[in-house]
């Protein structure tokens, strides 16, 4: 079977190759048919070893695909049935008290996709199927892929913020994340949105998808256009999927009384904070690291209520080695979803 791999070839990120068909499963397990399987940033910094040492496996772990066989024990899904799970999480104890709290994310027996060894931009893999989450027939699959990482991300990322309608969100870094959590703000939370970006093209978008005001952190004055939105009250949120450290320094110091800093993206380095502004202003700072099972059913609902219509692109699977370069080269702004129909 097809198997996009991290590789350490001159000139290149990733390279797709042949590798064995997965043929055993448990009895509480199901062998999936990966149907389409997105291109999140997260799989480029895998594929590079940039957390840690440089692991040559199968990356990829925003994907739907199609259950072929089904387990002794299991019930609840038969063979046919389309199914998703919450970004890389396959796994968890069910009785810590992280599991108890509905945090599964951060149980000390989780099982991400990079830790059982293979991720899911392949053809075949083998999953449990209490962490598959069934989908209607009739869904979107590429755009649900999407739901499966970047919407679960940001879902979450506003759910802990817990904010009622009216609040005003500066969401930096309009890529796959931002644009979608765009619409998550507006149509599913009912927030004022601000996008903060440099990309025009993404800009455009994030006007297309509702923004109410857009700004180029890059061109234009970022402070004083958030404070002379917000009437000089700052941020009631702000949500940073960019990776870069100035858009979190700028994310921090527009934040108004009582605002939260919803840290989404991953870049290495350190936000300094005025520990009397945190304490005197009640400010938060948070991080949403993707969602559970449960996050991911509402975040997909959104998808099926048409509330969110994320933007992307669908290109097969042999370009895999061309889409992971352009992303290291930072030229790639739209989301791209690779199809393994074929």
């Amino acid at each position: 079977m097809r198997a996009v791999f991290s590789s350490d070839k001159p000139g290149k990120v990733v390279e797709l190759i042949n590798v064995e068909k997965p043929t055993k499963i448990g009895d509480d397990e199901v062998l999936v048919k990966t149907l389409y399987c997105s291109l999140c940033h997260s799989d480029l910094s895998s594929a590079k070893g940039e957390w840690g040492s440089k692991v040559y496996r199968s990356v990829g772990h925003e994907s739907v695909g199609e259950v072929v066989e089904v387990g002794a024990k299991v019930s609840d899904l038969k063979v046919g049935d389309y199914v998703a799970g919450p970004a890389g999480l396959r796994g968890a104890c069910g009785e810590c008290k992280y599991c108890k709290r509905g945090e599964e994310v951060f149980c000390d027996e989780v099982i991400f996709t990079g830790a059982r060894g293979y991720g899911t931009m392949q053809d075949y893999t083998v999953e449990k199927a209490k962490f598959s989450i069934k989908l209607p027939k009739d869904v979107n699959l590429p755009q649900a892929c999407i739901i499966t990482c970047a919407g679960i991300t940001v879902y979450k990322g506003f759910k802990l913020a817990n904010p009622i309608a009216g609040d005003t969100v500066a969401i930096f870094g309009i890529g796959g994340l931002g644009n979608v959590a765009i619409e998550y703000a507006k149509n599913v939370f009912g927030m004022k949105v601000i996008a903060v970006g440099s990309n025009e093209g993404s800009l455009q978008i994030a006007k297309e998808k509702g923004a109410d005001l857009v700004i180029n952190w890059k061109t234009q004055d970022v402070d004083k256009m958030i404070q002379d939105f917000t009437n000089n009250q700052g941020l009631d949120l702000a949500m940073v999927t960019s990776s870069t450290l100035p858009q979190f320094e700028m994310a921090y110091r527009n934040l108004g009384k009582i605002g939260k800093l919803c840290s989404i993206g991953l870049p290495v380095g350190k936000l300094p904070v005025d520990i009397l502004d945190v304490t005197l202003g009640q400010k938060t700072v948070y991080g949403s690291l993707i969602g559970t099972r449960q996050d991911l059913i509402e975040s997909l609902q959104a998808l099926y209520d048409k509330k969110v219509n994320p933007d992307l692109r669908v290109e097969p699977i042999e370009k895999a080695e061309e889409f992971f370069e352009l992303m290291d080269q930072n030229k790639l702004h739209q989301r791209i979803v690779f199809d393994l129909t074929k």
